[in-house]
């Protein structure tokens, strides 16, 4: 058992599995700071089972000083304190004072909002006032709804005690727990309860739902031979390190009732970078809708991640590969409040990364965080409370997490309209995603893509939507001179089914759009001008149906005529408030 490798298995199957590593992984990196140079403890996924890498073999005479760390705090408050012996040893963390601190900040940041102070002055007030990242396991443990803060510390307790009657038993025990993939856990913890005698110490707990998510009342025994409602219980070693996994790789959130925890499923990680990464992901998921919480979920993390590459330079960190080389998603388990008195679980499930392109250099690493700031901005203004915005963020997930177009098209067809009903009520808020950004993300996720979007009468026909729709729009009805073309996009997307019927559209849209250009143009002596689409333009659009299909075409097109970058000219030659690239014009 005195090894280098160590060995997590996937008992489960569920996220219980990835709490258990993280504690795990968690206590060797405690354990062997002092014996570790420049290596590190990792974490990897090694499919059936986790493996954790100590950096150096453990040696057994390391045990000899008798170590032992308290690892997890105390959570107290009235009903729950530190045991007298312990307080003046014990580090705790108070829910009281936890939410204290959470309302003063909260209550800081509305006056600021209310003064009407830019976003970087307010954040740099609020930053000696934040809240600790870890708040949210506090409050957590310490809701008497999920009934986990007493079996919380009585893991505590009993890692110190037995550690100071028993020393480096409970390390030993550990270590032989994951000395392999198919480890006696049960004879092992037999052996530490011949160990300990009667001296007071219980080698089982009862499994709480918070770190057991996928355990009911009983009716989850490996033979169904069976069913009772009484509690399921479990070595306590192993408990305790699913409770420090919980600090370590698991953030808490909570909307009307419902409650999300989001643990982080390892690919391969040091344990000092997961840490630093991690705090930071923490410190920026606040709670949103039930739906908009997974993408800032995700989209947040992978932000922290690759801007944690960029700041250590360390590209190399992805293995010329994207971010499933280092992170392979989220566990979600949702706690639904069925009563007054306690949480049910309701669902598990996980969540994937963006995993859009490899990552090869420190401006790759730049490029990525700008699609993710940028769709994070678009979600973050989508009503999750309104039946069309609940829709369109159910279809972003959906892409986001399988990393798959189909749903995304869909997503953006939804999301124009959703723009244009939005722009109309002057909310500018709400806003269109970049071409230049758009371009990166479809040609990082399908080679074959590039083709059509480096197209000149793609192009030029996106170009002819944009200014049939956003422009005008962005102008106000007022100012611009030509029309809205309201629903065109919708029309278009009930058409890519057939190409014929495709093309016979969107040729009748291009042929109102010239007219209504030459139209305006000669009305206003050429002082409104847009460009026209040509028959090249046309040929090169039916070629790409052709070689591609109607809706791939289609919802490029769609995609494209809603997007628009910073600084667009707009008909009048004027540019875009808040929009940088300047296209060109040309006139009838």
């Amino acid at each position: 058992m005195y090894q280098q490798f160590y060995y997590v298995p996937k008992a489960t199957g569920t996220l219980t599995d990835t709490l258990l590593a993280f504690g795990a992984a968690t206590l060797f990196h405690r354990y062997m700071q002092p014996h570790l140079l420049e290596e590190e403890v990792t974490l990897k996924d090694g499919g059936s089972y986790f493996l954790i890498d100590a950096g150096v073999p453990v040696r057994e005479e390391w045990l000899a000083d008798g170590w032992g760390q308290q690892m997890i705090r105390f959570v107290v408050n009235e009903k729950h304190q530190v045991p007298d012996d312990l307080a003046p040893l014990a580090a705790s963390r108070s829910v009281d004072e936890t939410w204290d601190e959470f309302n003063r900040y909260q209550a800081l940041r509305k006056q600021l909002r209310d003064e009407k102070l830019a976003a970087d002055e307010i954040d740099q007030a609020l930053e000696d006032s934040k809240p600790e990242p870890d708040w949210t396991v506090v409050t957590y443990l310490g809701d008497y709804r999920m009934q986990a803060q007493g079996i919380h510390n009585k893991l505590s307790e009993q890692w110190m005690r037995s550690n100071a009657q028993f020393p480096g038993l409970n390390l030993r025990t550990v270590f032989e727990l994951f000395s392999s993939p198919m480890a006696d856990w049960n004879a092992i913890a037999e052996g530490w309860k011949k160990t300990v005698g009667k001296g007071g110490f219980s080698h089982m707990v009862t499994a709480s739902q918070l770190f057991n998510p996928h355990m009911g009342k009983g009716q989850n025994r490996a033979k169904a031979n069976k069913l009772t409602m009484g509690n399921e219980n479990v070595f306590w070693l192993l408990e305790f390190l699913k409770a420090l996994g919980l600090w370590e790789a698991a953030v808490p959130t909570i909307n009307a009732g419902v409650r999300k925890t989001y643990i982080l499923a390892p690919q391969e990680i040091e344990i000092t970078r997961h840490r630093q990464i991690f705090r930071r992901f923490r410190d920026r998921l606040w709670n949103e809708g039930v739906v908009k919480q997974d993408i800032m979920a995700a989209l947040l993390y992978a932000e922290a991640l690759l801007e944690h590459s960029i700041e250590d330079d360390e590209p190399d960190i992805f293995g010329d590969g994207g971010i499933a080389n280092v992170v392979n998603g989220m566990g979600v388990a949702t706690y639904q409040l069925l009563s007054a008195n306690s949480y049910t679980m309701m669902n598990l499930a996980f969540l994937g990364l963006p995993d859009w392109m490899p990552i090869c250099t420190s401006e790759d690493a730049h490029q990525y965080v700008a699609i993710l700031r940028e769709h994070r901005e678009r979600i973050r203004h989508i009503d999750e409370d309104r039946s069309e915005g609940y829709a369109l963020l159910q279809l972003y997930r959906d892409f986001l997490s399988g990393n798959y177009l189909a749903p995304f098209y869909e997503f953006l067809a939804g999301y124009g309209s959703y723009l244009v009903s939005a722009l109309d009520r002057s909310r500018f808020y709400v806003r269109p995603f970049s071409e230049t950004n758009l371009r990166r993300l479809f040609e990082m996720t399908n080679t074959a893509l590039a083709p059509i979007l480096k197209d000149e009468g793609f192009r030029n026909v996106a170009y002819a939507i944009r200014m049939s729709t956003l422009v005008p729009l962005y102008l106000g009805r007022s100012a611009s001179r030509f029309d809205i073309r309201y629903g065109l996009g919708q029309d278009l997307m009930r058409k890519a089914q057939y190409e014929d019927d495709f093309v016979q559209t969107l040729s009748e849209f291009m042929q109102s759009y010239n007219d209504e250009s030459m139209r305006v143009y000669e009305r206003t002596k050429g002082a409104a001008r847009r460009k026209l689409i040509t028959t090249q333009d046309i040929e090169s659009v039916v070629k790409l149906v052709d070689e591609h299909g109607s809706k791939t075409v289609c919802n490029l097109l769609v995609a494209f005529g809603y997007a628009r970058d910073p600084r667009e000219q707009t008909e009048e030659g004027s540019e875009q408030v808040g929009e940088t690239d300047v296209s060109d014009t040309q006139e009838p």
